[in-house]
């Protein structure tokens, strides 16, 4: 089962927020995260020169000039206008679900399964056991990219949270064909293709010493060059292959549970950003 949503969200009103904010603190997390957001500035409306004083035209004047020069450097070979991240890689989109920007699916809830934003985090909720949820970005032509995320696994070592699973889809072209690594509540990680509807385990569960248990943070990654893929928990490598049977595609979020289990994922963030072409 999955969904995709490519519609636009939103501006959200007051009530929204504050529904974020109950959700959030019914989930044990606070109502609001510990950093303030940025405000939005409003550029001033620009009137014409007619009927400014002489200073103001001189002001006018200069600023048109900086930035005409600005725009000549920004141009100039070798210099990219992209913004970047720590790694200095230029981003291509990021969300931290604070005022969601990307497509992802909007509330839906099923008996099996449910999935939305919980606050500023976008949760995946799997309530039967063996069911598989997710939702995809609807980005089809990102070249050579990392794609990253923060996500939690809620619940306890001692139930059946622990055998719950999440993580990320890459080279997603419909419900049959894609790749998926996830990591489950117990700190192990899987890899797997699915090819015209047939699985195909590229990494059997493995254990990390990298990976948190159930209620910790993993900092999960891929990289896809278009000649291999490689699966990262933050920094560190855990898995390669460059047997890749799918084209490049879309990418998403997606969460699943064994024959005995249940789960419940939370998002905090995702970023894609640009990495060199394989030659």
């Amino acid at each position: 089962m999955h969904l995709t949503a490519s519609e636009q969200q939103k501006p959200e009103d007051p009530e929204s927020l504050d529904e974020r904010a109950r959700k959030r603190q019914a989930i044990g997390l606070s109502a609001v995260r510990p950093t303030a957001k940025a405000e939005v500035y409003h550029p001033p409306v620009q009137r014409g020169v007619n009927g400014l004083p002489w200073l103001a035209v001189l002001l006018l004047v200069a600023v048109l000039a900086v930035t005409f020069w600005l725009l000549l450097r920004a141009t100039s070979p070798g210099v990219t206008m992209s913004v970047t991240g720590d790694s200095g890689s230029p981003i291509l989109l990021q969300d931290d679900f604070v005022q969601p920007v990307l497509g992802l699916a909007p509330e839906v809830v099923t008996s099996d399964w449910s999935m939305g934003y919980v606050g500023d985090l976008y949760q995946i909720h799997i309530a039967q056991p063996g069911v598989l949820a997710w939702t995809t970005l609807g980005q089809i032509d990102l070249g050579a990219y990392r794609y990253d995320t923060s996500l939690m696994l809620t619940g306890s070592s001692g139930d059946n949270s622990a055998w719950g699973y999440a993580g990320l889809i890459v080279r997603y072209q419909n419900d049959q064909n894609f790749y998926l690594f996830v990591v489950d509540g117990r700190g192990k990680y899987q890899v797997q293709a699915q090819e015209q509807g047939n699985w195909r385990t590229l990494q059997p569960w493995s254990d990390s010493p990298l990976l948190a248990t159930v209620g910790g943070e993993n900092l999960l990654g891929v990289e896809d060059d278009g000649q291999s893929l490689r699966f990262f928990v933050g920094p560190e490598l855990l898995y390669s292959t460059d047997d890749l049977r799918l084209p490049v595609g879309d990418v998403g979020l997606l969460a699943g549970s064994r024959s005995q289990g249940t789960a419940r994922a939370l998002y905090d963030w995702v970023r894609i950003e640009a990495i060199p072409i394989a030659r």
